[in-house]
């Protein structure tokens, strides 16, 4: 016998041993699609649908007060009128961008917003990052949340810094449980160049270092003791503690200007906020100037030998990148060396100087309303989660919850908390009480450190943000972030725990009908009229006689698969449900009402009207001979001349005049007045009949004085329920919107062709 001829013999194809003798005998079909590579192409997916939304129509909507700044300076920028870094419109970095989408693209409303459509898409990718700490559904849970909500795609197709702080955060985070993990030091490398583009792109920086330096100082908590006992070096201290040294040292230099908080104290003005001074608001006065050069430089050598000393072989360097970043950055690339003191200085000066301002002037609820109606599933799902860990938490949690409540009893007790309609000294008292505790709160929990930083994170910027005094429609992007991130995890959690049988797929039916009847009838309770007297009784009667049927079917399958698994199934249709109504709020927010403000969403927005306004003189300049020589003067009465210095930005002979003052207008050929300085008689004689149009609009804010009685009694008065409801599906306003309107005048010299 010839045992060689016999051996079998085998090869790897396509991730198989096939044996040789067998190879024409089986049918084979080779392992494309393993699970990584699905994986992958899963996320492929969401970013071809993220990227398709974000580009749609997105040259379409009128262009905003704000975004027509960003586009002006940075359209200055592009023909290389160079530009000065100003904190009023932020950072420089935004100003950087789309200069250059307008080198590639040419300057337009679409390359004015591309930027933000592009980095608002790629940011569905940064998940990929987080698997070991998300799991993989979670991954892709975090993904799918960032490409539909309804905010973020919102500020993902507009031209303001938000989507890049997204991006920022994400990275950051990304970057600093990376580090943890694999003690990798490129991490760190990582990490100083975007805490250094986070710097140059927003003031909110400032807000995320001090969360996640509030958490780390939290889990290095007994080595910080220790070492101010002097049980232990420095050296000693755990991960969290050396990663909190570094963010000290990265940001010790941007932060100077904080000292300005005691400016009253010191009797020093070290930012100004007096409008009428000559001096930049947020930049210090005369004895103020050395006295910020001092704390500047002592803060940054500080951060340049702690670096060295503590850890030079990583610390160090990273800081070098940081600090030259941020220096490079703010000068525009050595092009206006002022932006060293507005950069490092005046960018928190400034909005230390603006808190007390309160731009937007919104209650302390404005968050919780706007996450209501937009990110209501990132915020559910977070709440069932941290509800469950709390539960499971059990006493650990709960001295903090009993000073949660009692701080909320006396804050809604008016006359313990307020004294003529301002907050007292108690009230003061016990709203930081409330906030210590619900800072403390997550770090309570039953859970591994990533969770509680979740929680931390989702919890605290919700407390930071709504401190602050300038609340924004575009700052909830920075809270629904960590919620989305948050939710992910839980629902990875949920789904590892959820068991699947093809032999049970006939219970997991029943149940998914089940809960759509029970939601159905639910809603049915909840918000229609059921009737009077008998019918009413009658219409009850049935409602709670099918739910005892629908608690006999669900004990029934239990009884089967289990009591467990029966509620995870029971919460997979309101999942469903829940994910089909944030899809339809995102759509209609971006694509339905996106330059209409029936939507809380949408601030001060110029209206449609303008942007056809635009086109008409677009198209007057056209047929006429002058072109772009044509003579138009805007009335800057109520900022009236933003965002016309955006469509009128390639116009060689525009004047932005006050037109509450005589202004000769003989030689003017359209005219863009304020609806307070309309033509008077004898000036009309030579336009034509003015087109009255609305020039900016805004959503109705009548919930701005609503008191916590009223919040109350909202949830048992069925009449107000409807009315939220009403808004809340179908966008119906009780009241209408706010408005301001304009004239365009044109010359009648000019035989203007309106088809």
């Amino acid at each position: 016998m010839n045992l060689r001829n016999n051996k079998i013999q085998k090869r790897n194809i396509g991730g198989y041993w096939i044996n040789d003798n067998e190879i024409h005998d089986k049918f084979y079909v080779p392992k494309f699609f393993d699970k990584d590579l699905i994986y992958n192409l899963i996320f492929i997916f969401i970013f071809l649908v993220a990227f398709s939304l974000r580009l749609y129509s997105l040259g379409d909507r009128a262009v905003h007060h704000d975004e027509s700044l960003h586009g002006y300076f940075a359209y200055q920028m592009y023909i290389g009128s160079g530009y000065e870094h100003n904190p009023l419109m932020h950072g420089i970095f935004l100003f950087q961008l789309v200069s250059l989408s307008f080198f590639f693209f040419g300057d337009s409303e679409f390359s004015l917003r591309f930027p933000m459509a592009l980095v608002g898409s790629i940011i569905i990718f940064l998940p990929i990052l987080m698997k070991d700490r998300l799991g993989h559904l979670g991954s892709i849970f975090a993904s799918l949340m960032l490409a539909i909500s309804p905010s973020i795609l919102y500020f993902s197709r507009f031209a303001r810094n938000d989507i890049f702080m997204l991006f920022i955060f994400l990275l950051l985070v990304i970057a600093m449980w990376k580090y943890f993990s694999n003690k990798d030091s490129k991490w760190l490398y990582i990490f100083s160049i975007f805490m250094a583009i986070g710097f140059i792109t927003k003031e909110t920086q400032y807000i995320f270092v001090a969360i996640i330096s509030m958490f780390l100082i939290f889990m290095a908590r007994d080595n910080i003791k220790n070492w101010l006992f002097g049980k232990i070096p420095i050296t000693s201290f755990n991960d969290y503690g050396k990663f909190l040294i570094f963010v000290i040292i990265l940001s010790a230099p941007m932060l100077a200007a904080s000292i300005s908080i005691f400016q009253n104290v010191i009797n020093i003005t070290l930012a100004n906020n007096d409008t009428n001074s000559l001096t930049p608001i947020g930049l210090p006065e005369s004895n103020g100037q050395l006295f910020a050069i001092i704390i500047s430089l002592l803060l940054l050598l500080s951060s340049i030998l702690v670096s060295f000393i503590f850890n030079k072989k990583l610390f160090f360097l990273p800081f070098l990148i940081f600090i030259s970043l941020v220096f490079l950055f703010f000068t525009n690339f050595l092009s206006n060396l002022s932006g060293i003191s507005t950069g490092i200085w005046q960018s928190l000066g400034y909005w230390i100087a603006q808190q007390d301002v309160a731009r937007g002037s919104q209650p302390w609820y404005y968050y919780i309303t706007l996450g209501s109606i937009y990110e209501f599933m990132p915020l559910g799902i977070s709440f069932l989660g941290f509800s469950y860990l709390l539960i499971k938490s059990r006493y650990l949690s709960l001295f903090p919850i009993v000073i949660i409540i009692v701080s909320f009893v006396i804050l809604a007790d008016n006359e313990a908390s307020y004294t003529n309609g301002k907050i007292n000294t108690t009230g003061i008292f016990f709203q930081l009480i409330l906030y210590f505790s619900l800072l403390i709160l997550p770090l309570t929990i039953k859970a591994s450190n990533f969770y509680k930083f979740l929680f931390f994170w989702a919890i605290s910027s919700f407390l930071l943000y709504t401190y602050a005094g300038e609340k924004m429609p575009w700052l909830i992007t920075n809270i629904t972030l960590p919620f989305i991130l948050l939710s992910s995890k839980i629902l990875n959690d949920f789904f590892t725990r959820v068991k699947f049988s093809y032999s049970h797929i006939k219970y997991y039916i029943i149940i998914f009908f089940s809960a759509l009847l029970f939601i159905n009838l639910l809603w049915r309770l909840i918000t229609h009229d059921l009737g009077t007297e008998t019918e009413q009784f009658l219409n009850i009667w049935l409602i709670f006689l099918i739910f005892g049927f629908l608690f006999f079917i669900l004990q029934s399958i239990s009884r089967v698969i289990s009591k467990k698994q029966t509620f995870y199934y029971f919460l997979i249709p309101l999942l469903l449900l829940t994910s089909i109504f944030t899809f339809r709020s995102s759509w209609i927010l971006n694509y339905n009402n996106f330059d209409t403000p029936n939507e809380m969403m949408i601030y001060t927005q110029t209206s449609p009207h303008l942007h056809k306004v635009s086109k008409t003189i677009d198209k007057i300049a056209f047929q006429s001979l002058e072109e772009k020589s044509i003579r138009i003067s805007v009335d800057t009465t109520d900022a009236f001349s933003w965002p016309w210095q955006w469509y009128l930005r390639q116009y060689e002979n525009v004047t932005f005049d006050d037109h509450t003052q005589d202004i000769n207008i003989d030689d003017v050929s359209i005219l863009l007045l304020s609806y307070k300085n309309d033509l008077r008689g004898p000036e009309r004689n030579n336009f034509t009949q003015g087109q009255k149009f609305p020039f900016r609009w805004w959503f109705p804010e009548k919930y701005k004085n609503a008191k916590f009685s009223d919040v109350v009694s909202t949830i048992f008065d069925k009449n107000r329920w409807n009315n939220s409801l009403d808004y809340f599906i179908y966008r119906k306003l009780e009241y209408d919107l706010g408005s301001i309107d304009s004239y365009l005048y044109i010359q009648k010299d000019y035989n203007y062709d309106s088809r």
